[in-house]
């Protein structure tokens, strides 16, 4: 038995796919391939399938992980990439298969980009967000571990943010965190920053995870 590590895309449609449903899609993947998957042993044996940090739905996902574990030592990382290719649905392409270097754990951060089209003044729109972020105060709710709510400060969190434009497109950028202790959600910090730059409106962004990485801000090996 060995383990490896698989990068994988989740684009277009596949970002509205669900963590459970994408685990249960690409099970279904893998019974199309002649992969020799392990499964775990007891009464319940199931493929052994560890994800980096799921994404939120609806983000889109460039570089995201997955860890399997094969029957067959020899059965070549090249054909994994293959099979799966051959196997897989529209949005969700494999890209790389590697022994992994890093444990999950040391995930703790993720690097995105919001692209948002036909902002009539995009000037304004970019200046807005940069000014909501530098003033250091967007408060959005965490849900905890014991199903309550509380109140975090994203701007006591975020990393890197950048605004800029281009005609009437605005792109930002920033880093969050993204691990099993501590996570921000991409998706409820751009709501809330488009609320308090009056531009609630906005709905037809697309949000874009392009890496997970560790403390150091690598890119998770």
């Amino acid at each position: 038995m060995r383990s490896i590590r698989i990068w994988f895309t989740k684009k277009d449609t596949a970002r509205y796919i669900s963590h459970l449903d994408l685990t249960r899609c690409l099970i279904r993947a893998f019974r199309r391939t002649d992969i020799p998957l392990w499964y775990t042993e007891g009464f319940n044996p199931h493929p052994y399938l560890v994800f980096g940090m799921p994404l939120p739905l609806g983000v889109e996902g460039l570089r995201e992980v997955l860890d399997i574990r094969l029957n067959d030592d020899n059965y070549p990382d090249e054909r994994v990439l293959s099979e799966l290719n051959r196997a897989t649905v529209p949005g969700i392409e494999f890209l790389e298969v590697k022994t992994p270097v890093e444990k999950p754990l040391s995930i703790v951060m993720g690097k995105y980009t919001v692209s948002i089209p036909s902002i009539e003044n995009a000037e304004d729109f970019s200046d807005k967000c940069k000014k909501a972020v530098s003033d250091g105060r967007i408060i959005i709710e965490k849900k905890t571990k014991k199903g309550g709510f509380k109140e975090i400060n994203v701007c006591e969190h975020i990393r890197h943010f950048h605004s800029s434009y281009d005609k009437n497109n605005v792109i930002l950028s920033f880093v969050l965190p993204a691990g099993n202790d501590f996570t921000v959600n991409p998706v409820s910090f751009c709501t809330k920053l488009f609320e308090i730059i009056g531009e609630a409106e906005v709905t037809n962004h697309k949000i874009t995870r392009h890496m997970i990485m560790t403390k150091d801000e690598k890119e998770f090996k």
